[in-house]
């Protein structure tokens, strides 16, 4: 991404200052694994759609002023020593470079220099990102800095920053599709090269192993999230990332995977048969999600539709379905066979934040997923696609990723 978008992101948040107010964002550090291990570093996704930089520990500090924004980076100054153990960090001017911010300071500098702003008054408000899903917890660097700040400025105000930065994140701008398009054309090639691979008595990580080569051969280190690559009665845990089975004849394969690519994710669902070919029960149902993810997508006119009744449509449309093929009765509920709900955004992250599309905008990039899990018969999948919501309509990202049963079973002939 280019450095100008982002100090355009962070003037439109600016809007919703006052005088006399400051914003404080944390990228995070990566937390402990184990004795002197660590987890992989992943950079808070507000503080990187706002400032651009993914090292770790850094700060962002924004103060709005009678005469402007006075912006502030904070970051881990060069150290060779700590370098050599620990890896390259970024100079003043290379993080300048990547997030259009002027004033650049070592990290020790932080505490010193806010300091300097609240003991005079010149702060009345502080807004962090209190991020909904850290409800509870106290160990996070925004929760554990804001309980100071309350303790020794009790006379602040604090506001929270998180869902004026998730609604921002919802609509994509052309660089940001272009960046889930990358991920996209990535994807496809690992799902195809899963698909041509597959053999019975393989087991299914290393089925997992021949999209993660695509990935690593395309220059993407990591996949968009823990890969789902599952296969018969696997595939009935929706959150299955421990891929130890082996792949039997007659089963039907599952994957659900995504690559990102310059931090932007695809998040796809495909389901194949172990002897590439479809048995006519498994083809019947598959036709049925398929035949209604068209549909979804013959819903999408921007301001027109929400996400709910996206929902409402393939709730309904998979139920009818059922009971015409007989897989379902009348008087049953079609939560026996469909479990969970198909439509979120993408983005930074693979379930992206922002509001539910109500209604759905142009710039918004989201699923429609229809999965129909039938326990009793071995037959469970999804049929997850990607689309971008334009001004008349929509872009199908995902439309080169094979999907009809003929031209699954041409791929994995």
């Amino acid at each position: 991404m280019d450095a100008p978008i982002y100090p355009t992101r962070r003037r439109q948040f600016y809007q919703r200052l006052q005088e006399g107010e400051a914003l404080i964002l944390f990228a995070g550090s990566p937390p402990r694994k184990s004795a002197d291990a660590h987890y992989p570093f992943f950079t808070n996704r507000n503080f990187f759609y706002l400032t651009g930089i993914l090292q770790p520990e850094s700060i962002f500090l924004a103060v709005k002023t009678t005469t402007g924004i006075e912006e502030t980076l904070f970051v881990l100054p060069k150290d060779p020593l700590a370098e050599r153990w620990h890896g390259y960090r970024l100079a003043p001017e290379e993080a300048r470079e990547q997030s259009g911010i002027a004033e650049i300071k070592s990290l020790a500098h932080f505490e010193h220099h806010l300091k300097g702003l609240l003991d005079p008054g010149e702060i009345t408000a502080l807004w962090y990102d209190f991020d909904r899903y850290d409800v509870g917890r106290l160990d996070t660097p925004t929760q554990q800095h804001s309980s100071a700040q309350r303790s020794a400025y009790p006379f602040l105000s604090f506001k929270n920053a998180y869902p004026g930065i998730c609604a921002a994140r919802s609509v994509k701008d052309p660089g940001e599709i272009e960046m889930i398009r990358e991920a996209m054309a990535i994807t496809r090639e690992g799902i195809h090269a899963m698909m041509k691979a597959a053999r019975a008595g393989m087991y299914e990580y290393q089925l997992e192993a021949v999209f993660n080569k695509v990935l690593a051969d395309a220059g993407v280190r990591e996949p968009a999230f823990t890969s789902i690559v599952s296969s018969g009665r696997n595939n009935f845990y929706i959150h299955y990332e421990d891929p130890r089975g082996i792949l039997n004849t007659g089963d039907l394969i599952l994957t659900d995977c995504g690559a990102r690519r310059h931090e932007y994710v695809s998040d796809i669902s495909r389901a194949f048969p172990v002897d590439g070919r479809f048995t006519s029960e498994q083809k019947e149902v598959y036709e049925i999600a398929l035949k209604v993810n068209k549909e979804l997508m013959s819903l999408l006119v921007p301001g027109q539709v929400s996400f709910s009744e996206i929902e409402a449509h393939s709730r309904r449309r998979v139920g009818e379905e059922l009971v015409d093929a007989g897989f379902l009765g009348k008087d049953e509920d079609v939560s026996k066979y469909y479990w969970h709900k198909g439509t979120h955004h993408i983005g930074l992250d693979v379930h992206d934040v922002g509001p539910p599309g109500n209604p759905i905008l142009p710039g918004m990039v989201f699923t429609i997923d229809v999965g129909i899990y039938l326990e009793d018969r071995n037959i469970g999948f999804r049929v997850e696609d990607n689309v971008a919501i334009t001004e008349d309509g929509f872009e199908q990202l995902s439309s080169g990723i094979v999907r009809e049963t003929e031209d699954i079973e041409a791929m994995m002939a």
